[in-house]
Order: C-alpha cells, then sequence, then structure tokens
C-alpha cells in the first residue's frame, strides 16, 4: 500500500480498484473452497497476467448478513518486471466504450466482473458437482461494510444496509421473482427448492406464505405420475411454453430434406473393416435414416466417439459438408483429433453462425446432454434455418449443462434412439461390469466389484490417501501421458500436480534447466518433459482449453509441448494460461479415454461426477478414498 501511495503524485489519484464480491454461503462448501473460488475469479478476470497486483481478504459473514464476501484490492498501475515497483496506469484496461444510438455509453466495470464472478461461480458448482446456481445479480444496489474499515461511519452504513435489505427481502418476497430465479437453473424443482430460495426472510410464517404463493400461482404446472400420483416435482408455464416451440422446431426440422446418397452410404457401412455389429447398426440409424433429426445414445465407454468418427468419414466421403459441435473445449479437440475438420464449441458455433456456410449439412452435437434449453432453441433454429440434419450424441447419465437442460433425454423420448450397450472402453470384463453399475447409479455394487479386484484403497486422512495414491501411480508401467489423476476440487488437484512433480524430480524422470513463473499469487516451476494443461482456447496456436501436453523444451521466453493429439506449439510461458497436467478435475476429464486413471474420493461428489470419474480408463482403475467419505458414497 505504501508503494501504491507513494507512485500517486495527484491529490485526486486513483489508487486502487476496490471490489466487494459475494461468496456462496452453502454448506457443503468451507474457506478452502471459497479461496479457491476467489483465485479462479481473479484468474477470470486476467489482472495478475496483465501485470498488475491484487490483494484478496475474505471475511465470515458479520452479524445481521448470511453472505461470505471477499474484498479485492486491484492496482491501477502495472507492476515493473522487477516486480517491485509500480510502473504506468494500465489505461488499456479501464471501462470500455460502446455506441448506442449514436452516443457513447460506458461498460461499467462493477457489472462486467459480477457477471464474471457468477459464471466462475457457476463453473465451480458444477465442477463439484452440485446442484446449486447463482441467481441473477439483485437490482438493488448494495453498500458492503468492510471489517475495522470506515469506522466513523459504522451507524450510517448499518442503516443504509438496512434499508437496502428490506429493499432485497421486498423483491424476493416476490412470487414471480422467485420462480424465475429457479427456472434459470431448472426445468423442474421441488417444493424444498423454493423453501431454499425464501430461506433470508427471517419470519416464518412469512416464508411458509410465500412457498405456498409460488406453488399455488397459476404459471406452476405440478407434474404426475401415469398412475396419477403427484411426483412432487413441478415447472412452469413459461419452461412447458419453451419446451414445446423447441419440440416444434425439432419437428420441422424432421421432417426437412434429407440426404439421398443412402444406396452408396449404406453400402459403404457394410463394407467398414473393424466395427462392430452394434457400430453399425448405429451408423447405419444416423446416416440412413430419413429423419432430420437423429439421436445416439450411450453409457460411458461405449463408442459413441468412435461411431460419430466412422460417421464423418462416410458423410464426407460422398461429398456431404459435416460440421462438429460440442459444449466443451475438451469434447471440440477429441472430435478435431479424430479427424474433424470443421468443429466448433455450441457457443462458438451460434456466435458465429452468421460467418459460417451450414447450407443442407450434417451437424454432429456431440456430448449432447450437456447442451442448455436456451443453446438448444438457439441452435434449432439456426438448424432449421439452413435445411440442415442432426445427429445429437450423448449420455443423460454424466455432468449436465450448467444452465436449465434436460433436453437431451426429452428429444430422445419423442424422436427415438439408438443406443449403444456393449462397453468397449475398459479392455477387462469384470471392469466392463463395474461401468455398467457405475451407469446404472448403482454406486456400491461398482464399488465392490473395484474391491474385489484390489482397486480401492482408502485411509483416514487426506494426506495419506494422497500418499498412497501417489505411491500407486508411481509404479504404473505406463507412460506419463497415458495416466491422470481425477477427483473433484481443484485445490486437491493442485496439491497433487506438485506432489507428483516432487516425486518425478527426485527419481530423475524430470531432469535439466527448471523455469519459474509466478502466476495470480503462486509459484510454478516447469523442465522439459513436465505435462501441462491448457486453461485457455488460442485461436493462433490452434489450442483448446482442457487441452492436454508435454513440454518439451522450456526457457524464459518460450516453451515448445507436443499435444496429446501430436501438434507441436510454440509459445510465450507469459502470455499463455496453463498449469501442470498430472490430475485433473472430473468436469474436465468427461469425455477422455485414458489408459490408467486414479480418482481421489474427497468429500464433495455425486452420482453423476463418480460415474464420469470412474469410466475413464482403458486399462486399469485405481481408486482412492477417505474412510468416511467412501462410507458416506456407498451409504
Amino acid at each position: 500500500m505504501n508503494e501504491v501511495e507513494r507512485t500517486e503524485t495527484r491529490e485526486n489519484s486513483k489508487l486502487l480498484k476496490d471490489i466487494v464480491i459475494a461468496l456462496p454461503d452453502e454448506k457443503e462448501l468451507n474457506l478452502e473452497h471459497r479461496i479457491e473460488l476467489t483465485h479462479q475469479i481473479v484468474d477470470a478476470m486476467e489482472w495478475v497476467q496483465n501485470g498488475l497486483g491484487v490483494q484478496i481478504d475474505i471475511h465470515k459473514p458479520q452479524i445481521g448478513d448470511k453472505n461470505w464476501h471477499v474484498h479485492i484490492l486491484v492496482t491501477t498501475r502495472r507492476f515493473k518486471e522487477n516486480g517491485e515497483e509500480l510502473g504506468d496506469k494500465a489505461v488499456d484496461l479501464e471501462a470500455k466504450f460502446i455506441t448506442v444510438k449514436g452516443q457513447r455509453c460506458i461498460i461499467k466495470d462493477s457489472k462486467m466482473i459480477h457477471e464474471i464472478a457468477k459464471e466462475e461461480t457457476n463453473a465451480y458448482f458444477a465442477e463439484l458437482g452440485l446442484p446449486y446456481r447463482v441467481d441473477e445479480t439483485s437490482e438493488v444496489p448494495g453498500k458492503h461494510i468492510g471489517p475495522r474499515r470506515i469506522r466513523n461511519l459504522i451507524n450510517e452504513v448499518l442503516n443504509e444496509n438496512e434499508l437496502r435489505k428490506e429493499a432485497h427481502l421486498k423483491i424476493i418476497n416476490d412470487a414471480d421473482v422467485i420462480t424465475d430465479s429457479i427456472t434459470h437453473y431448472k426445468s423442474i424443482f421441488t417444493k424444498q427448492d423454493v423453501e431454499k430460495a425464501v430461506k433470508d426472510i427471517p419470519d416464518l410464517t412469512a416464508r411458509e406464505q410465500l412457498v405456498q404463493q409460488v406453488l399455488s400461482s397459476n404459471r406452476i404446472l405440478e407434474l404426475y405420475h401415469d398412475d396419477g400420483e403427484s411426483s412432487k416435482y413441478f415447472t412452469t408455464i413459461e419452461v412447458r411454453n419453451e419446451e414445446t416451440r423447441i419440440i416444434r422446431i425439432a419437428n420441422k426440422i424432421n421432417n426437412q430434406v434429407y440426404y439421398n446418397d443412402i444406396y452408396n452410404l449404406k453400402s459403404d457401412i457394410e463394407g467398414l473393416a473393424n466395427v462392430s455389429e452394434e457400430q453399425k447398426q448405429a451408423l447405419r440409424h444416423i446416416l440412413l435414416s430419413t429423419s432430420g433429426v437423429r439421436v445416439l445414445r450411450g453409457r460411458a465407454g461405449t463408442g459413441k466417439s468412435y461411431v460419430l468418427i466412422k460417421a464423418h468419414k462416410l458423410a464426407t466421403n460422398r461429398g456431404q459438408k459435416v460440421i462438429g459441435l460440442a459444449p466443451t473445449h475438451k469434447a471440440v479437440s477429441e472430435l478435431r483429433s479424430k479427424g474433424y475438420t470443421e468443429v466448433y464449441t455450441v457457443k462458438g458455433f451460434l456466435y458465429n453462425r452468421k460467418k459460417i456456410f451450414m447450407q443442407d449439412s450434417l451437424i454432429v452435437v456431440d456430448e449432447a446432454g450437456m447442451v442448455g434449453t436456451k443453446a438448444y432453441a438457439e441452435l434449432f433454429r439456426v438448424v432449421r434455418n439452413n435445411n440442415c440434419q442432426l445427429i445429437l450424441a450423448g449420455d443423460e447419465k454424466q455432468l449436465a449443462s450448467i444452465e436449465r437442460g434436460g433436453m437431451f433425454e426429452m428429444l430422445s423420448n419423442i424422436f427415438g434412439s439408438h443406443v449403444l450397450v456393449n462397453i468397449r472402453r475398459q479392455s477387462e470384463n469384470w471392469s466392463r461390469e463395474a461401468a455398467t453399475k457405475f451407469a446404472e447409479s448403482n454406486i456400491l455394487s461398482g464399488i465392490t466389484l473395484l474391491r474385489q479386484n484390489k482397486c480401492v484403497k482408502f485411509d483416514n486422512t487426506l494426506q495419506d490417501s494422497i500418499s498412497k495414491l501417489i505411491y500407486d501411480w508411481s509404479l504404473s508401467k505406463f507412460k506419463l501421458h497415458e495416466k491422470l489423476v481425477i477427483t473433484v476440487r481443484n485445490k486437491d488437484v493442485d496439491i497433487l500436480n506438485s506432489s507428483i512433480r516432487s516425486l518425478l524430480k527426485a527419481n530423475g524422470t524430470l531432469q535439466g534447466t527448471e523455469y519459474r513463473r509466478s502466476i495470480a499469487g503462486r509459484k510454478e516451476s516447469y523442465m522439459a518433459g513436465d505435462r501441462i494443461v491448457f486453461q485457455k482456447s488460442d485461436k493462433d496456436l490452434q489450442i483448446q482449453n482442457s487441452e492436454f501436453a508435454t513440454l518439451t523444451s522450456v526457457n524464459k521466453n518460450e516453451f515448445v509441448a507436443k499435444t496429446d493429439a501430436g501438434k507441436e506449439v510454440s509459445f510465450d510461458p507469459s502470455k499463455i494460461q496453463f498449469k501442470h497436467g498430472y490430475a485433473s478435475t472430473v468436469y474436465k476429464a468427461q469425455g477422455a479415454s485414458i489408459k490408467d486413471v486414479y480418482v481421489l474420493h474427497n468429500g464433495v461428489s455425486n452420482i453423476s461426477s463418480s460415474y464420469v470419474a470412474m469410466t475413464r480408463h482403458i486399462k486399469n482403475l485405481s481408486y482412492i478414498a477417505i474412510m468416511k467419505q467412501l462410507k458416506a458414497l456407498t451409504a
């Protein structure tokens, strides 16, 4: 702070940006989770990457307040290369202007920061496998009270905050606002979801009345089983209407003109080698059908991606344009590495749709279960307007979309689907049986099979569990790029990465010059042979977020890496976001197939994340857990 004040000479200079962000208060999260989430928000804002200094202070809720908060102080000047002195003002990072109807309007920093914080928090919830999502930002402006700050104004601010709290309560006292906040992320909900949404209201009677108002609103539709019994689930007329519109457009797509070289494609499928009869049946369904919407389903490891690769090759060989889509950069990378020449994220495709020629194309969507309802609505309009055919491939049991979803399963039920049953990823019969148990949400039976085959270990502490995992990992016969550790929390990923690197240096696997860098307050070291994972896509380098690679050479200004897809890339380590890649979160591992997998279970997990983690392996799977967490998972 002294350096900041010394640098500024003008009396009215702005020394720092002071930002306050509310952090989630869900009981599953502890202080370590909130620190990790704060680092992710800071990383996403790219302040440190742009040379600015950042100070973070996290504090618990104060009396009368339920939220945790983080105070972030950001310098307005960049640090010089020595890292000790402040240099010029970062004017290029100041608030941006846009022109609206001939007038210049400013894009407020606060709005952008809180929008990014919301996105990062929702992504973090998804990584942890938690069902929570951040509500839309309140329309009531707030003034936060910092610990030991502005003491002389404490009474005034307390009074102002009380007024704002009353205004916020008036907002959430609106039944329609509560309903909208829930259905932003869920297509169906329960009474418990409504009760959670109104928990801030202090008066019990008022809370109960509001819950009743929500559930008795003429917007609400109660859902029933076939026998007439209540399912205890609800939806809204608006959600139902939106889904109905999507189905209506999907029906039009289904009746569109289809590619008519069926005779030759049929012959091509019959002549395929190294393709099972089950996979040929899947190819017949998605390539020979006269319907515009074709759905391919299959549990993890049944070969959906292999079928999509064969479909791409067969269709393009017969002159049809094929465009591959996926909701994540990881899935996009997988398609591209297997031969898809034109492939985008769903979001990128929709954003750039006017620049993409797609008339009469075959649109293939992988990991379609992760696509949200709003994205489906927009995608279907584009497909309809360009007379395209559509292939949707996915597994509704795996991790779902962050925002409201569920359309993939609904479309499967309406238009029918071909289901791949035989699991092929795992090489051992018992391992395939275990994967089937996890796919059926039968976690206890799956872990029992793992224990019978000596694949489960557990200990009383996290430290001891990690030690066992790393010891087993060190004995593996597989190469570094053929094995991966998977867990839920980013903090555990960092611990595992650091521990594995220390082992590799000690046993001589990693040798040579080591380059150190400091990023977002963390010091990291790299050398030739290190495994890394890119954390942000770069069009110039043609690398994707979540893409793994091995460093082949390092120096201060240039790293050279070979991606797992075989591409060599050179980059400035100070300008590209990446981290060590010996371990990964479940979220980033979805869609991957790895020969040797080690799963660390440490508390925060659910059926979907467990299913994904336990089905990534081809040859070997080792499951390491803390005893009390293992009991909770299988209870």
